[in-house]
């Protein structure tokens, strides 16, 4: 177990490789802002030209017309319009096709401005997704809560997870299911919990009219689907991994008083048939359940492979153009930690930290804040 400690030796609260996280952060909100700010410029750039294009076209417009009006009105006032008409027209029809050449071909220059720079600002665009996917894989930001959606039956699992950060951030991505160890293969309730049983409707007693509890043992039965979120869950169970149909749907959720409340589907039976709700003495073994659950999959969380979607305040990042609000909410988180760092590092050009591994063993960590200055350099 390592613990880290400020370059002067003085405790480190932050317990981790804050150096790391900083140059990781520095390198990619720099290549993030400034692909943004080109994408930006090049579309400003386009707009500019598109009104440039168009009033070449309305210039060009004008000056033909106008040549066109003059060339009528000399004809019209030579005194001999009879003998002048004839050859004016040809005249006109000429210019007329003259300026007609014109405009497409300003209008052809507009058509080529439009895919050249559209290309180079879907490049930009596509290489700044990735740079904060990239970024945003190596868990740079404290998870304050997290969900999770498994499709585990058939014969690709997969998965997705969503998470919840500091300063109102969300993230979602896919999540490697099929590759995983355990989650990679069919497993069974038995696997989570032992024992559970639950009534799951009523039935009535073999030649009587009166109503007995429906009881099912689950164990034996397979994870087909699985949504987890912090206090909710929806989980299909099926009789065999290969089944048709889900057997059983069970869910479970909060009321407005923040009561646990749980309902459970029988799927093999009619499809209008309204959900059970669970008696009260069994919502505590769906408790146990989707706590056993959440234990099991929270590993899941390390094999995040591709980003979904990045949310600021409930806004899509990349659609709302908020990369810029984006790194500024981090970098006010870490800015007071860099700050503390430098505050206690021995040496005034560098960010220092040190770490003592098992049995007092001390290593140096260090960052050159000439490093942090290059790699915001090509930004305006």
């Amino acid at each position: 177990m390592a613990t880290y400690l400020y370059g002067d030796s003085h405790p480190f609260p932050g317990g981790y490789d804050f150096l790391t996280d900083l140059r990781r952060f520095v390198q990619a909100s720099s290549r993030a802002l400034l692909l943004s700010h080109e994408a930006e410029a090049l579309e400003q750039g386009l707009g500019e030209r598109a009104q440039e294009h168009l009033h070449a076209i309305e210039a060009l417009s004008a000056f033909f017309d106008n040549l066109t009006n003059l060339i009528a009105d000399r004809a019209a006032r030579s005194g001999v319009p009879q003998i002048v008409a004839p050859y004016a027209r040809e005249i006109m029809q000429a210019v007329e096709a003259t300026g007609q050449r014109a405009r497409q071909a300003r209008a052809h220059d507009l058509d080529a401005d439009q895919v050249e720079v559209t290309s180079q600002i879907g490049e930009r665009r596509a290489e700044l997704r990735g740079v904060l996917a990239d970024y945003l894989l190596k868990d740079p930001l404290p998870t304050l809560s997290w969900a999770q959606s498994l499709a585990l039956a058939g014969a690709t699992p997969h998965g997705q997870c969503v998470l919840s950060h500091p300063d109102d951030l969300t993230t979602s991505f896919t999540i490697d299911v099929a590759n995983d160890p355990t989650w990679g293969s069919p497993r069974r309730v038995s696997e989570f919990v032992a024992g559970l049983t639950l009534q799951v409707g009523w039935k009535k007693a073999f030649l009587r009219s009166s109503l007995h509890p429906n009881l099912a043992a689950l164990d034996d039965f397979y994870v087909a689907e699985l949504e987890l979120g912090p206090d909710s869950m929806e989980l299909h169970l099926r009789k065999k991994p290969d089944a048709p149909r889900d057997a059983f749907l069970l869910a479970l959720d909060v009321d407005e008083h923040g009561v646990a409340v749980a309902k459970v589907s029988k799927m093999d039976d009619s499809d209008n048939e309204a959900p059970f709700a669970v008696i009260p003495e069994d919502v505590p073994k769906v408790e146990e359940l989707a706590e056993a659950l959440r234990r099991h999959c929270q590993p899941l969380l390390s094999r995040k492979r591709r980003l979904l979607f990045v949310q600021l305040e409930g806004h899509d990042v990349f659609e709302r153009g908020l990369v810029r609000p984006l790194f500024d909410r981090i970098a006010a988180r870490m800015a007071p930690i860099a700050e503390q760092v430098s505050a206690h590092s021995p040496n005034p050009h560098e960010l220092s930290l040190k770490v003592e591994r098992e049995g007092g063993r001390r290593e140096e960590i260090y960052l050159r804040k000439q490093e942090l200055i290059d790699m915001v350099a090509p930004l305006p």
